[in-house]
């Protein structure tokens, strides 16, 4: 492990590198800002906690800036953790990045990661290697998330673009649930993401699940104050409700299998429905209740709408999760999952999703949305009534 020359002989704390040894780490300096963890993979992985253990290894990248490296290889759910990083609070991950083929590959850093039970759960953000772009990507159970982001795509062009053979530095800064993220230049943010919904757990990086390998050297590890960058959100995407969008809603689940009558008689005494707070847009993410691994993978959502007199109304539904609809008590229609689910879905005719007539009545209107996990890129809607 190389350190800067001026650091040794301080008074100092310790911390722990590849090999497992202590080793000075800086006193707060500027900002309050400590180094928890350095890795240059000369002593292997003993530092990480590792799941998919036969995709990740070190290799000798054939550079001498770089010695030996972390190879991040694709197969199927594999991730690497840094030891620890759940007790540092706000953070700012660092690393080399390298793709070193010209295929489908992806280098994603994950941040507040938690396991509940069997589950886990983490933000996510990647660099497309081969196609040179930054996309939000969320898991929930271990199940991606981009299709209910579809804004948070950022080509990465100039000094933040991304070449095969070529390194590439990036920087991530997360600050309970906001994530920044730099690649090429250090000082502006290609991306700001506010929306993932845990505060805090631990960091690591992960692979694309099928493709091209990726290389990382040169990782650390910093805490950190509070965000960099206090310019405006990069890309420039919705982070409040469209106007009409339902955002009160309750959950019941989730369960192993359908329980249709509870959506028959919602108001029944004994159902324990619990408030459920959509993100910042009014996305309902069904993910952060059902089961993609595992077996409870049916929940129900739901709404009541006032109105003032009986007539028709029209309910608009934005989803990447198989539906069905129930009102007042009666089934209604099945939803099919689009290939995206849009903010924007009110006021953009081309994000528009499914318009679904509807008869209210007058006074207290019972709406319960039936979804049904376990499908691959699954996870929420966005829902309004006109």
């Amino acid at each position: 492990m190389s350190w800067i020359p001026s650091r040794i002989g301080l008074a100092c704390a310790m911390a722990v590198t590849s090999t497992g040894a202590p080793v000075p780490v800086l006193p707060p300096g500027p900002q309050g800002e400590v180094v928890r963890f350095e890795d240059d993979f000369e002593g292997g992985l003993e530092q990480w906690i590792v799941e998919g253990v036969e995709a990740v290894r070190t290799a000798d990248s054939g550079d001498p800036r770089h010695g030996r490296v972390m190879v991040l290889e694709p197969n199927g759910d594999v991730l690497a953790l840094v030891r620890g990083s759940e007790r540092w609070g706000r953070v700012r991950i660092e690393g080399d990045a390298r793709f070193p083929t010209d295929v489908n590959n992806y280098l994603g850093v994950a941040y507040n990661h938690q396991r509940r039970g069997d589950r886990q759960d983490f933000g996510l953000i990647y660099i497309k290697g081969n196609d040179s772009y930054l996309q939000a990507n969320p898991h929930r159970d271990f199940n991606v998330g981009r299709t209910l982001y579809p804004e948070y795509v950022v080509p990465l062009q100039g000094a933040a673009a991304v070449r095969t053979g070529e390194w590439v530095r990036f920087k991530v800064e997360v600050a309970d649930r906001d994530a920044h993220f730099y690649v090429g230049d250090m000082t502006t943010p290609q991306m700001t993401f506010p929306l993932f919904e845990l505060t805090s757990g631990q960091v690591g990086l992960q692979p694309r699940s099928v493709g091209g390998p990726v290389w990382v050297g040169n990782v650390r590890v910093t805490s950190i104050a509070g965000l960099s960058w206090q310019g405006p959100a990069r890309p420039a995407a919705p982070v409040e409700p469209a106007e009409g969008t339902v955002t009160s809603w309750q959950v019941l689940g989730p369960f192993d299998r359908t329980r249709d009558e509870v959506a028959r008689e919602p108001g029944r005494a004994g159902l324990d429905w619990q408030p459920f707070e959509p993100d910042a847009r009014g996305a309902v993410v069904t993910g952060r209740v059902v089961d993609f691994h595992g077996p409870r993978s049916v929940a129900y959502f739901r709404t009541q709408v006032r109105s003032s007199s009986a007539g028709p109304a029209t309910l608009h539904l934005s989803t990447i999760d198989d539906l069905a609809i129930w009102v007042n008590g009666r089934f209604h229609w099945f939803v099919a999952p689009g290939s995206r689910a849009w903010p924007d879905f009110l006021a953009n005719p081309d994000h528009a999703g499914q318009a679904i007539p509807i008869q209210l009545r007058d006074g207290v209107n019972e709406i319960v949305l039936r979804v049904r996990g376990g499908v691959y890129a699954t996870g929420g809607f966005f829902a309004g009534i006109r």
